[in-house]
């Protein structure tokens, strides 16, 4: 298959234009579910990404003695303490405690700083299911993958679902779903036996496919390979996917020029290429001593110098 890259001026109409019309939430109201006590940076890094990026509300659904750690770091962040792994009872009332919260939201993230506590994969296998019936576009990185390799069924044709695995994560999904993946073309036959999802395969370029369309992201990238990154790409991928669902019900005025179905790939194409810019621009500031957080204080940056000037969004005027 031929692969594309789509046109900047095509990724800025999923975009929201900011309006003095506009409500908290007009621009996306995203959650991520992980984090443990072991885990506390990565969905940090998901739910503060789609804040920078121009989300109006992200929350973290994590476990429980994860979640002051998590609030310490940010107050504009609302950490929900809803899970439990296997140590913390009971572990009764957690689905109802999350549900109405999916009820509110545009697009969600699943496995970032998850671990693999059963009890909290068996919440996350819940999740999955509930965000398909309630139709919402699904990210799914680092440990969800690995609960999707023993059940494949959860995402199988949720065409609103991305997955971005790095390497390994890409091979162990290959093995488990019988695909040769060292083939050509194992993105998009991995894609396939999905039943049509789009599978981000992050590496040198990020390959992405729904087995159908193929984009190469070749934006240069900074040369660090720190833990996190992933997550800062989890974090623009689902925000992109909340702006499609806003652009899909004409939130604000636009020509249509997108079709719906298109709106998945587009916006793991955008969060791919603003990702490897601020890698970039951190890599170039920092050097070797580059981390996670400096790629997450580029977002904003590597955001303008893509899309500024596209868009035409109405400032206030200076006092």
């Amino acid at each position: 298959m031929s692969s594309q890259q789509p046109r900047l001026q095509t990724l800025a109409q999923l975009i929201p234009p900011l309006t003095y019309d506009m409500h908290k939430g007009d621009c996306g109201r995203i959650a991520t579910l992980g984090g443990c006590d072991e885990y506390t940076g990565a969905p940090y890094f998901v739910a503060s990404t789609a804040l920078r990026l121009g989300a109006d509300l992200a929350y973290i659904i994590c476990e429980k003695d994860a979640a002051s750690v998590i609030k310490g770091y940010s107050p504009d962040i609302i950490v929900n303490p809803y899970l439990r792994s296997t140590a913390n009872v009971p572990h009764t009332g957690i689905e109802e405690r999350i549900a109405p919260l999916l009820d509110k939201l545009h697009a969600v993230s699943m496995g970032s700083g998850l671990g693999n506590d059963p009890a909290l994969h068996k919440t996350v296998r819940w999740a999955i299911q509930a965000a398909r019936e309630r139709g919402l576009p699904l990210v799914l990185d680092a440990d969800s993958l690995a609960i999707l390799g023993d059940s494949p069924q959860l995402i199988h044709g949720h065409r609103t679902a991305v997955l971005t695995p790095n390497a390994p994560e890409f091979t162990r999904l290959c093995k488990a779903l019988g695909v040769d993946s060292t083939a050509e073309e194992a993105t998009q036959k991995l894609a396939q036996r999905l039943g049509g999802v789009t599978v981000v395969r992050k590496g040198k370029v990020d390959v992405i496919t729904n087995g159908d369309r193929v984009f190469v992201c070749d934006e240069v990238g900074g040369l660090r390979r720190c833990g996190g990154q992933g997550d800062v790409l989890s974090g623009a991928v689902v925000t992109f996917l909340a702006w499609g669902e806003k652009y899909k019900s004409h939130a604000w005025k636009h020509k249509d020029e997108i079709k719906h179905e298109d709106v998945t790939m587009l916006a793991a194409y955008a969060a791919c290429m603003l990702t490897r810019h601020a890698s970039f621009l951190a890599y170039d500031d920092c050097g070797r001593s580059t981390q996670s957080s400096n790629v997450l204080e580029q977002v904003d940056m590597a955001f303008d110098n893509k899309f500024d000037q596209l868009l035409q969004a109405v400032k206030p005027s200076k006092l």
